[in-house]
C-alpha cells in the first residue's frame, strides 16, 4: 500500500461494508513497523487489502477485506499469506486475528486455530452501579500519568504476550487524560484502564487489565463515574474472565468474532484481560 492507495481505501470500506472503526486503520497505519498490502485491479481500484502489525513476538493480522464480487478468486488467501510472511520476517512467533464467520474456513486452511469467541458488552446510561465493596478501600485509583507508562508497558507486555507500547502511546496521545491506574497499599500497580470516546457518543473501555477482582471493580467503578451519563462499551477477548463483573455493573453482552492464532500460544504471566483495545480488535 502506498499513498496513492489511501484515497481508495474509503471506497473499499463502503464496498465491503467494513464495520471496523475507520480510526483503527488510521492509528495502526502509523504504528512502528506496521505494514499494509493491497490487491489492485488493472484500473487501479482496490480489490482487497490487509494489515500486519508486529508487537514483539506477538503480531496482529487485521483489516483483511476483499470485494464481494471478487471473492473465491484466491485474493483473501494471497493477502493473508503476505501478512503472515511479513510478520514472521520480523520475528513474530504468534499471529492473532479476529475472524468473521465467513472467513473462518480460510484461516483454518492456513493453519490458524480457534481460541475463543470474543464478546462485545454495552452498558446503557442509567444502569445501576453496585454499592462499593469493602475491598475497594485497599486500592487507590488515580489518573494515568506519563510517569506511569514504563511500569504500565511492562505490566501489559507480560499480561498480553506482546509489546503494545506503541499502540498504547498512540491511543493515549489521541485521547489525553483518559487513562486510569489502580495501585495497592504498597504502591504496586494492580491494573489500568483506558477510556476513549466513540463516534456513537458512548465511551469505549479498553484496554482494561487487573490483577485481582477488587482492583478490577475499583477501576470499572471509577471509569463509569468518568463516563457519567454516556453509555459504555467494551470488547472482551475472553468472556469467561469478565462476564460476572460486567453483568454486575449492568453490562449486557453478545458473542462476536472468533479469536484465532497461528503459532505457539503467547507467554502470558500477569494480569487478566477484561477488555482489549478496540484498535487491535478489528
Amino acid at each position: 500500500m502506498d499513498d496513492e492507495d489511501l484515497k481508495n481505501v474509503r471506497e473499499l470500506r463502503v464496498a465491503v461494508q467494513w464495520a471496523a472503526d475507520p480510526r483503527a486503520f488510521e492509528l495502526l497505519r502509523g504504528t512502528r513497523d506496521a505494514r499494509w498490502a493491497v490487491a489492485e485491479l488493472l484500473d487501479g481500484a482496490l480489490a482487497g487489502m490487509v494489515g500486519a502489525v508486529p508487537l514483539g513476538r506477538m503480531g496482529v493480522l487485521c483489516h483483511l477485506a476483499v470485494r464481494d464480487d471478487l471473492r473465491r478468486a484466491g485474493l483473501g488467501t494471497a493477502l493473508t499469506r503476505w501478512a503472515v510472511s511479513y510478520l514472521h520476517s520480523v520475528g513474530v512467533r504468534t499471529i492473532r486475528l479476529y475472524s468473521t464467520a465467513q472467513a473462518e474456513s480460510l484461516y483454518r486452511t492456513l493453519g490458524f486455530r480457534p481460541v475463543c469467541r470474543r464478546a462485545v458488552y454495552r452498558r446503557e446510561a442509567g444502569a445501576p452501579v453496585p454499592k462499593e465493596a469493602p475491598s475497594y478501600g485497599r486500592y487507590r485509583v488515580d489518573p494515568l500519568l506519563a510517569a506511569d507508562l514504563p511500569e504500565l508497558y511492562g505490566v501489559d507486555y507480560w499480561s498480553y504476550g506482546g509489546d503494545r507500547s506503541a499502540v498504547l502511546f498512540a491511543v493515549l496521545r489521541r485521547h489525553p487524560g483518559k487513562g486510569l491506574v489502580v495501585r495497592d497499599p504498597t504502591g504496586s500497580m494492580k491494573g489500568y484502564l483506558i477510556l476513549s470516546p466513540a463516534a456513537s457518543g458512548a465511551f469505549r473501555i479498553g484496554p482494561f487489565l487487573a490483577a485481582e477482582d477488587g482492583a478490577a471493580r475499583a477501576l470499572l467503578a471509577r471509569a463509569l463515574e468518568v463516563a457519567g451519563e454516556a453509555p459504555a462499551e467494551l470488547i472482551v477477548p475472553d468472556p469467561e474472565t469478565a462476564r460476572p463483573l460486567l453483568e454486575e455493573f449492568g453490562f449486557e453482552g453478545r458473542d462476536d468474532r472468533l479469536r484465532m492464532e497461528l503459532g505457539p500460544a503467547p507467554d502470558t504471566r500477569g494480569m487478566l484481560q477484561y477488555a482489549t483495545t478496540p484498535y487491535l480488535a478489528t
